[in-house]
């Protein structure tokens, strides 16, 4: 059963789990299985998606029971009313907030603006937990721009980095990239109301900061802090 953060008559958001592909892509794989589908069957109605989560990461996921209503959600999702915020876990000391803002290039080689603010919430030894917040949607824009500034994304299996990866996997039981969706803001299409949702962390993530040292106080207190 997918948890749903939000359904009316025009839009469902739902808890994208990771693992698990919001729609199928032919090209890359023959799996039934996929967001799109269980949301529709457990609606009992036929949805639209709205934008794509990549397969590891999780976090909400709109979608539209009709493809007018995607439209006016796509036609809204790079405006500043919209705010998509990420909680991941990166290599290294991030010891100020800060930005990178250097263009990503897109699956045809065409050159593309791109911008990723973080912000550090909580520092181990090896890695330091980030809130970010994307205000352009390129692929694996999160992963290419900390990889970038050998920041690697914690579990990021094609980007990341390997020792560090191994450590979390063997040591602390981390068999996924350490991205999560926490926060996402959007004007709804219909009423032009705000809807805001929040995914909570998953278990996992929640017991691989407990091992790190983050006690769970302090957790739901850097939560209130940056996502009130």
């Amino acid at each position: 059963m997918i948890k749903l953060l939000y359904q009316d008559e025009h839009i469902i958001i739902a808890d994208k789990p990771s693992g698990l592909l919001v729609h199928p892509y032919w090209k890359e794989t023959n799996e039934k299985a996929c967001l799109m589908k269980m949301v529709r069957d457990q609606i009992d109605n036929y949805v639209y998606p709205a934008h794509r989560l990549d397969r590891p990461v999780s976090g909400p996921v709109i979608f539209g029971l009709t493809s007018e209503i995607i439209k006016e959600i796509q036609f809204n999702w790079h405006l500043a009313n919209t705010k998509k915020e990420y909680i991941a876990l990166v290599k290294g000391q991030v010891e100020e907030a800060g930005e990178f803002n250097f263009p990503l290039k897109n699956e045809k080689n065409v050159t593309q603006k791109a911008r990723t603010l973080y912000i550090p919430l909580a520092h181990f030894e090896k890695t330091t937990l980030v809130k970010v917040i994307i205000k352009t949607g390129r692929k694996h824009q999160i992963r290419r721009h900390f990889s970038r500034r050998c920041q690697n994304v914690i579990g990021d299996t094609k980007r990341g980095n390997t020792e560090l990866n191994h450590l979390f996997r063997d040591e602390l039981g981390l068999e996924r990239i350490f991205l999560h969706c926490h926060r996402l803001t959007i004007e709804h299409p219909m009423t032009e109301e705000m809807i805001e949702v929040r995914s909570p962390l998953s278990e996992n993530l929640v017991t691989v900061l407990k091992n790190l040292g983050l006690e769970s106080k302090r957790l739901g207190e850097i939560l209130i802090e940056h996502f009130s």
